[in-house]
């Protein structure tokens, strides 16, 4: 009976070769090893003989296994592999995107990083290169056509951090996920936590700058979009923890925006909370919310504080470092969390944003564009929350549910009531909040 002869022992190694050199030795012999068999089978068919060289690839495939028992040694005395060195995501891909692009020379690749992504890991970095170029290479299409490739953090997982890879042209598309092991440097445990990131919609730039500096203040990484278009194109390039939805929002508002979201997530495994955010405590309005698909409701005006205890349901394995009680009777410092930057910021936006949006209020009244009316009502109200402007934001209120019953009477004494209130809220913010 014939079989496979047998290999001897490998010899015993006194130090092992570094690993890169090992796996290269072993490439080579495996190349060899190929090389010679068919060489064989060729010189066999040509000779109608029986030619082959046993001896010689026993001796290759001894030498591969030599080396490979030569990789074996390379752990440490515990037995665990030796530690890896960190790399950045960042600068893989660009190798990546640079060595195919050079290599095909007909199309260009953009690489965009979501801040979510640690600055650095540890894991099989020639693999996740390799994985790269292929990935770029199928998505390539016609010449000169542009290649985004994109590198999102899903999830801090037990057992690493899941990063997705997806590269998009046209109408191709290809992706593939990769686990890593942090290695970005922390003050406490030597690791830095995956930031939390929230999608944050919202079209009023001075709502959004205040909750933006809060969502920072608790530690998220904060994206923006300013209408529900751009909410879901963002969610489709990058996987965000939580997203807070305006519900009034140009193009598509949020409640249109949170059903695309839902539809497109059936039949997947993963859901986002989605959130509305609104100055309204409207129970018609939390209900309309709810039916879309959105999960919870939050406040506008809400502080730092406030904020954490209603976002933390949602977000679970999230630590929520709240400031402490700002203890502030200025209002807008209040809303802010103390942050004065922010608070001068936001006082900025609104004495820039209003002397415009009450000029086309007044159009509104004289032409009787109770729609236009109705939304800018809406948003200054909004606005005035954060200032304490109580008796404004009254009036604001008035106009809006005056203009949604479709009654125009008495819409200029109350416009020009409001008009007042807003110039002296003016005054107050230039004096505090202006340089002098």
């Amino acid at each position: 009976m014939t079989g496979r002869p047998r290999l001897s022992k490998p010899a015993a190694v006194a130090a092992p070769p570094g690993r890169d050199l090992v796996l290269q030795e072993i490439r080579r012999c495996l190349e060899n090893i190929y090389t010679l068999a068919g060489e064989d089978a060729r010189n066999e068919k040509a000779a109608g003989g029986t030619a082959w060289r046993p001896r010689s690839i026993k001796k290759l495939a001894e030498e591969a296994l030599s080396l490979l028992g030569r990789l074996s040694c390379s752990r440490t005395v515990e037995g665990a592999p030796e530690k890896k060195t960190p790399f950045s995501i960042s600068s893989a891909c660009v190798s990546a995107a640079g060595k195919t692009a050079a290599d095909k020379k007909t199309f260009p690749v953009t690489v965009e990083i979501d801040p979510s992504v640690p600055a650095l890991v540890e894991g099989d970095l020639s693999g996740l290169e390799h994985m790269l170029e292929e990935t770029i290479k199928k998505t390539a299409g016609a010449e000169g056509e542009k290649i985004s490739l994109y590198a999102v953090a899903r999830r801090n997982l037990p057992e690493g951090i899941e990063i997705l890879f997806s590269a998009e042209a046209g109408k191709k598309a290809s992706s593939f996920a990769m686990t890593f092991s942090d290695a970005s440097p922390g003050e406490d445990s030597g690791k830095e936590e995956v930031p939390f990131t929230v999608l944050l919609a919202e079209d009023n730039p001075l709502s959004a700058r205040i909750i933006e500096s809060n969502l920072e203040a608790l530690g998220f990484t904060v994206m923006k979009a300013s209408d529900g278009r751009k909410v879901l194109a963002l969610s489709e390039k990058h996987r965000f923890d939580l997203i807070l939805m305006d519900i009034q929002m140009p193009v598509m508002d949020g409640l249109e925006a949170t059903r695309a979201l839902r539809r497109r997530e059936k039949g997947t495994a993963g859901r986002i909370p989605v959130l509305a955010v609104s100055a309204s405590r409207e129970e018609e309005d939390r209900k309309r919310c709810i039916e879309a698909g959105m999960d919870g409701f939050l406040p506008k005006s809400s502080s730092p504080g406030e904020m954490a205890g209603i976002l933390s349901p949602f977000l679970p394995h999230k630590e929520f470092n709240v400031p402490g009680d700002i203890a502030e009777e200025n209002p807008l410092l209040a809303a802010t969390g103390g942050n004065r930057e922010a608070a001068a910021e936001a006082a900025g936006i609104f004495l820039q944003t209003a002397p415009p949006l009450m000029a086309e209020m007044k159009r509104a009244v004289a032409h009787g564009d109770r729609l236009l009316l109705a939304s800018h009502a809406h948003r200054l109200k909004g606005n005035l929350v954060f200032f304490g402007a109580k008796k404004a934001a009254g009036l604001a209120q008035a106009m809006e549910e005056a203009a949604k019953g479709g009654s125009l009477e008495g819409l200029p004494s109350l416009l020009y009531a409001l008009i007042s209130e807003i110039s002296l809220l003016m005054a107050e913010l230039r004096k505090e909040w202006l340089p002098a």
